[in-house]
């Protein structure tokens, strides 16, 4: 049986962001809440190991993204 074909987050992030610019679509724009939805598993993945939201917070700074260490508290669902 052939192995199923795998992508990643990156290339599916990609694909999304070309078509909808192929379809003349506005950039899609997400809320702090949003945001720490969308990288849920990856907040969790971080707090695993031994990341603080305060540090979450400044990677995410680092990208450009603005959240507060208290957001991260209050929208990402706990590790435990």
């Amino acid at each position: 049986m052939a192995e199923e074909l795998r992508y990643t987050a990156d290339q599916v992030a990609t694909a999304a962001r070309e078509l909808r610019e192929a379809a003349g679509a506005d950039e899609e724009l997400f809320t702090a809440a949003q945001v720490i939805s969308m990288l849920d598993d990856e907040i969790r993945l971080l707090r695993e190991r031994g990341f603080t939201d305060e540090r979450i917070a400044g990677l995410l700074f680092g990208f450009d993204i603005c959240v507060t260490p208290e957001q991260i508290a209050q929208n990402a669902p706990s590790s435990v």
